[in-house]
């Protein structure tokens, strides 16, 4: 079994960085990460992504099988793009899907990407149900046609603790 990184015969200019605990372990890093306490593992990712750009990376490729992972990156790219002008976002999904996170970000804009983790949680998710009857496709749909609803559930992404009520005007855009 092998002990060292170079063991492992990782190419020049790559590294690899994982999370165990709260300790983050890396083969042939110039920069280690330090310890990492972020709670959950779909957002830890983000931070990962951060370290790396923060380190001059460029590209960056991202291995998950959780479309949560792929929501929260699209949702934080325009953020990440201002650490790294020159980011390009890859990820692996699941058993040899890429997507690349540039390309869907260009094509869906900068509101649409940063509304995306509300649409995703408020059209069902791994941690919510969807309406009855209606999937993510449908959903999908009338987003496209109502461009309040885009803005609302940007606002949202922006100002989670918002409070709503079938009186406000947010709740009422997105009935």
């Amino acid at each position: 079994m092998a002990s060292k990184a170079e063991d492992f015969n990782w190419p020049t200019g790559k590294a690899l960085c994982v999370t165990c605990g709260q300790v983050v372990l890396s083969i042939a890093s110039s920069s280690p990460m330090s310890n990492c306490n972020q709670e959950e593992a779909d957002t830890r990712v983000v931070v990962h992504l951060l370290h790396a750009l923060q380190h001059e990376a460029k590209t960056v490729h991202v291995r998950t099988v959780d479309t949560d992972v792929v929501v929260v990156i699209t949702e934080q790219f325009y953020d990440l793009l201002e650490t790294q002008s020159l980011t390009d976002i890859w990820v692996a999904f699941g058993m040899g899907s890429f997507y690349h996170i540039n390309a869907i970000c260009q094509s869906l804009g900068e509101t649409k990407s940063r509304a995306l983790p509300v649409f995703h949680a408020y059209s069902g998710c791994d941690t919510t149900s969807a309406f009855l009857g209606k999937g993510k496709k449908s959903a999908w749909r009338a987003l496209q046609d109502y461009d309040d609803t885009t803005e609302t559930l940007a606002y949202l992404a922006k100002h989670p603790f918002q409070s709503l009520n079938v009186n406000s005007e947010l709740f009422q855009k997105l009935e």
